[in-house]
């Protein structure tokens, strides 16, 4: 499975919308845009789909245990 479609069906179980997923990555201490978002998401046949790295993911993936969880003291591990 790609990185892109994991983003995808994280996006879809948790109702995500674009800026609630910005927001999960400003939660992480990283600013995207909408647009950003709405690139990762798309179809990979689609001209304007940009690949997801394994950076980016695990930049969400923190951002949104940070969201449900909180913020936890210690540095995170990236």
């Amino acid at each position: 499975m790609k990185n892109n479609d994991i983003l995808k069906r994280l996006r879809f179980t948790f109702d995500l919308s674009d800026s609630k997923m910005v927001a999960v990555f400003a939660a992480a201490d990283k600013t995207v845009s909408c647009a950003q978002v709405s690139d990762w998401v798309k179809k990979e046949g689609d001209p304007a789909f940009v690949a997801c790295d394994d950076k980016t993911l695990a930049t969400f993936l923190n951002g949104f245990i940070n969201t449900k969880r909180g913020k936890r003291e210690a540095p995170e591990h990236r």
